[in-house]
């Protein structure tokens, strides 16, 4: 690393959780994270702000068909963050499972339970690709 700071985009509703932070700071050094949580039209709308933040790195949180199309600019690393399911719970009050620094909890529509997902690692987005056969 040359000393200088990173940006990474962060393209989610959700912020970051800590080890997320530290994980990027592993791998990246000194990071500025530039949290962009809007809803988007189309993918120029996301390429134009992640690029207004002079960010190299980009996170992102978003339909596939959207990444997809962003993840063919090259101009940008393209990341995913890697989320395990644990299991479905009351949330994180009433799971002594719940670690606030790695996980988060998803809740269900039409239920009091959610998803408990726990951070494993980014990965670089390469490409999306839909592979069919006939019907």
């Amino acid at each position: 690393m040359t000393g200088e700071t990173v940006k990474v985009a962060w393209v989610s509703r959700h912020s970051p959780l800590p080890v997320q932070i530290e994980t990027l700071k592993q791998k990246l050094g000194e990071i500025e994270i530039v949290q962009i949580s809007k809803t988007f039209t189309d993918y120029r709308e996301i390429l134009n702000a992640v690029k207004s933040t002079g960010a190299k790195y980009a996170v992102v949180v978003l339909p596939l068909s959207l990444i997809a199309q962003i993840v063919q600019d090259k101009s940008i690393t393209w990341l995913f963050a890697r989320m395990q399911g644990l299991h479905e719970c009351l949330g994180p009050e009433k799971c002594p499972e719940f670690d606030p620094t790695r996980d988060v909890w998803l809740p269900l529509h039409g239920s009091d339970k959610g998803r408990h997902m726990r951070f494993e690692r980014f990965e670089k987005i390469v490409k999306v690709e839909m592979v069919t056969e006939p019907f």
